[in-house]
């Protein structure tokens, strides 16, 4: 009885170190690896004071001295376009749309941006500049991270838990060096860990002095924009860590913001709708590591600006016609992604 026992535990000691080495070799060879991101990530340097908005490209002209409609977005590294080259960014695509697009009239798209920026920080750049900078159209970009303290060691206290985490302990450390397998497994069960901080996380901005701080800045750039009788539409974007569709686990941030607009009268182009159906993997600059917007995300972005500016005649007529952007983009991923599983 007690060596029959013993037989069973060898050979199941041994079926487990051959399923072991199978799926080691398996991911040696890339079976469980998943396709390269479309796009490569740019690391660029910030060289700008903090509180002043950084250009990638020309700077506008201040004060302004022509004709031109001018539209400025205000933002964060969303807009700013982090990660992408200048020319892909949303804003200088919507630039260069509106100019195809015109029927006569100049188009200038200034972007008032710098990566870590909080609605708070973007309020007091636009403020003191906002007579000079003399808009036609003002497009505040939001991001789920808005409402973060300005202050780092405040802000690196609460993102402790969004830290990438290694093992540190023995024997998980060494297999962990050692092992594809072992390696895979804990990185891609790091990855739910994440997202789960993440989702945690972003629901925590929307309460306490920080929020209120961030309410408080919305209603001031909604009053700077009627004192100077200039447009004013909310951006409101999706965060690129979670499925575009019921799944989606910041849903019900992007209804209370779409209230919060409502209450305030400000216009709110959520963005989500125009992602709604398309693969996360193709929009996220480095899929599970990176959420910000990849060129691709950037262009259906800028798309779904023309369409909501053009549609509410928020600027001059366009040679436009309003197209379905959102089923045009996800036609076009499942033709790309049939061609990537072989289909004719």
């Amino acid at each position: 009885m007690f060596n029959r026992l013993l037989t069973g535990l060898a050979l199941s000691a041994c079926s487990l170190l051959l399923t072991l080495g199978v799926l080691e070799f398996a991911t040696r060879r890339g079976a469980f690896a998943n396709p390269q991101p479309r796009s490569t990530k740019l690391d660029v340097e910030i060289r700008s004071p903090v509180r002043e908005p950084n250009f990638r490209g020309f700077e506008p002209r201040l004060p302004r001295e022509t004709d031109t409609f001018r539209i400025l977005i205000v933002g964060d590294s969303f807009s700013w376009g982090h990660g992408v080259h200048p020319e892909d960014s949303f804003p200088r695509r919507l630039e260069t749309r509106l100019d195809a697009l015109s029927r006569g009239d100049d188009f200038e798209v200034v972007n008032w941006s710098r990566p870590g920026w909080n609605t708070v920080v973007e309020y007091r750049s636009v403020e003191s500049n906002i007579d000079e900078i003399s808009p036609d159209l003002l497009l505040l970009t939001f991001v789920l991270n808005d409402p973060e303290p300005f202050d780092l060691q405040k802000l690196s206290v609460l993102r402790a838990d969004l830290q990438r985490r290694q093992p540190r302990v023995q024997p998980s450390a060494y297999l962990y060096s050692r092992s594809q397998f072992y390696a895979m497994a804990w990185d891609r069960i790091e990855n739910m860990r994440i997202h789960r901080a993440y989702s945690t996380y972003y629901h925590s901005l929307y309460e306490g002095p920080d929020w209120k701080n961030c309410l408080k800045a919305l209603e001031r750039f909604r009053d700077l924009g009627h004192a100077r009788s200039i447009p004013m539409a909310l951006l409101l974007f999706p965060v690129f860590d979670s499925p575009m569709n019921d799944d989606y686990a910041y849903a019900d941030l992007h209804d209370k913001l779409r209230g919060i607009g409502r209450s305030l009268g400000i216009p709110v182009l959520d963005l989500l709708e125009a992602y709604r159906g398309v693969d996360v993997y193709r929009l996220a600059l480095v899929p599970y590591t990176d959420a910000h917007p990849n060129e691709l995300a950037h262009r259906i972005a800028a798309d779904a600006i023309l369409d909501y500016l053009a549609r509410g005649r928020l600027v001059p007529k366009l040679n436009y016609k309003p197209q379905r952007q959102r089923d045009r983009w996800k036609k076009k991923g499942e033709r790309e992604a049939s061609k990537d599983n072989g289909a004719p």
